[in-house]
């Protein structure tokens, strides 16, 4: 999965509260008035071009919307640290969260709990 920029994940987060949108709708969210249309085109042109967002054509203009998921991008995201960082032990990520953290005992029964119940379902 290609890396995103700061201001592309957060258009992306637009795209996942909001939904489908066009450029001018977009453009409208920005606090910051002097972001130019195009400037804003471009990167979700280019947010496209990485396979992040998808369009549909309404007349002469384009509707943009997520092409991926938060969650299914947060698992990748995630999967990237854990190769790039960790080594590709997620018992390292752990052991960091519980160490740097300050997890708790009863914090981490609960997410084995969890672990678990999603293994076994029927049970």
């Amino acid at each position: 999965m290609k890396k995103l920029t700061q201001k592309e994940e957060e258009i992306l987060n637009y795209f996942w509260e909001k939904g489908p949108m066009f450029v001018k709708e977009l453009k409208e969210m920005y606090e910051d008035k002097k972001l130019h249309y195009n400037t804003l085109s471009t990167m979700v042109r280019g947010l496209e071009e990485k396979g992040f967002i998808g369009h549909e054509k309404f007349g002469n203009t384009y509707r943009y919307f997520a092409a991926i998921s938060k969650e299914d991008y947060s698992k990748k995201t995630l999967g990237n640290v854990v190769r790039k960082y960790f080594n590709n032990s997620y018992k390292s990520v752990v052991s960091l969260l519980v160490q740097e953290e300050n997890l708790s005992l009863e914090d981490l029964k609960k997410l084995i709990n969890k672990i678990e119940n999603q293994q076994n379902p029927d049970e």
